[in-house]
């Protein structure tokens, strides 16, 4: 065995590991410092609301002490640092592994709750893919589901209210869409949708008006009534309700 390929070999992967962890890691020195000592300099720079440096600091803990008691805690503060500087999609990849490799620990209500708010965070408006809507919506559904009692519920019910909405008009804007195009029957789908899965939402009072024209156009007339009762009596007095008459024939 050559004994000089291998020591080469050896300290091109050791050197390959710190110019890794230093991209992620923050530029203060970590030798002679403990774990503890470095969570308190993370935590000052947090405090100055210094956040790209503060979750590279946290970072650090992770890199540099993996099996200290600080670890877990560090990774999830270096996710929310991220957060606070808006850097989004590396909160979230902080919170998969720690929640990955810490499935047990207290902070897991938390790291959930902060990964959903990250992905709420990212959720673009109606007219776009609701892609991003809807894996926040899981997120926060799996949430409530896993810790029903937990302090973050209320906001999260809250959030779920309103990516219904911005779903809800996404699928409305396509059945627009495929209405315009003379494709009825399609269009009914997306609003048919929306009036079961998302019926509290800003878009069921129109989504039940367009049921009645789709229906009418395809010559579905009990259908576009039974749909006409549905929408005066859940909006009697809204403002698509008063656009039936213009309906009749």
């Amino acid at each position: 065995m050559d004994l000089r390929a291998l020591s080469r070999g050896s300290y091109f992967l050791y050197s390959l590991f710190f110019l890794i962890a230093g991209c992620a890691s923050s530029k203060l020195p970590v030798e002679g410092k403990s774990a503890a000592e470095v969570y308190s300099e993370a935590e000052n720079l947090l405090k100055n609301e210094d956040f790209e440096d503060a979750a590279k600091r946290f970072k650090d803990i992770e890199t540099y002490f993996p099996y200290s008691e600080k670890a877990g805690t560090a990774q999830v503060m270096s996710a929310y640092c991220n957060f606070k500087n808006g850097s989004y999609l590396d909160a979230i990849r902080e919170l998969d592994v720690f929640l990955r490799y810490h499935p047990a620990s207290e902070l897991v209500p938390y790291a959930m709750y902060l990964k959903a708010v990250s992905k709420y965070m990212t959720v673009s408006t109606a007219g776009r893919d609701s892609a991003q809507a809807k894996d926040a919506r899981k997120a926060f559904i799996e949430l409530i589901n896993r810790f029903p009692t937990c302090k973050y519920v209320e906001d999260s019910q809250k959030k779920i209210i309103i990516l219904d909405d911005i779903i809800a008009a996404h699928e409305m804007v396509i059945g627009r869409y495929y209405q315009q195009n003379k494709n009825g029957l399609a269009a009914l789908g997306r609003y048919n949708y929306v009036v079961s899965r998302f019926p509290n939402t800003k878009s069921a009072e129109e989504a039940f008006y367009r049921i009645v024209e789709c229906c009418k156009n395809e010559g579905l007339q009990e259908e576009a009534k039974n749909a006409a009762s549905v929408l005066k009596a859940r909006f009697p007095k809204g403002n698509w309700t008063k656009k039936l008459d213009r309906l009749k024939r």
